[in-house]
């Protein structure tokens, strides 16, 4: 899948359907919480810690890198960015 800067569309398929993923509003639920995640046609989402807002594109199509938890890579943009502990 080619990424696109327009698309709420995920680069990367579902990890555990391999269905496209879709930013969704109100996905993520954690307690009384909710928030915007990724989540695909079968229900699976993916924890938003896990794909941070690139600071320069403002998309969350993004990947962890390295060892850390903090540091991570924009699947549309290129940009590498840390997002500190």
């Amino acid at each position: 899948m080619t990424p696109d800067p327009d698309s709420l569309l995920r680069s990367e398929p579902c990890p555990e359907c391999g269905e496209a993923m879709l930013w969704t509003q109100n996905a993520w639920s954690h307690g009384e919480s909710r928030a915007a995640a990724y989540r695909c046609e079968n229900g699976h989402v993916i924890d938003p810690q896990a794909t941070r807002q690139c600071p320069r594109c403002g998309v969350h199509d993004t990947t962890q890198v390295g060892d850390g938890a903090t540091a991570f890579v924009c699947n549309q943009c290129g940009n590498r960015f840390d997002v500190g502990s």
